[in-house]
């Protein structure tokens, strides 16, 4: 899948792959960096599906991996 054209039902059934990896909890981002497509190639196809993106910011209360401390 990665940096291939897609068109017609594969479009399609990559778009619902990386929607379900969306709503399982992963970034635009990281859909991007596993794909090799574009930011906004990833969006497009997350929205040729009606695919609820959350807002910037990321989700509220949650620490970032790299902030947490390591416990004694």
């Amino acid at each position: 899948m990665i940096n291939s054209r897609l068109e017609g039902a594969d479009r399609t059934k990559a778009a619902l792959k990386m929607q379900a990896d969306y709503y399982a909890g992963s970034s635009l981002r990281n859909l991007v960096n596993s794909t090799g497509w574009s930011y906004g190639t990833v969006r497009n196809l997350l929205l040729s599906v009606d695919t609820d993106l959350r807002k910037r910011g990321g989700v509220k209360g949650v620490v970032p991996k790299r902030s947490r401390q390591k416990k004694p």
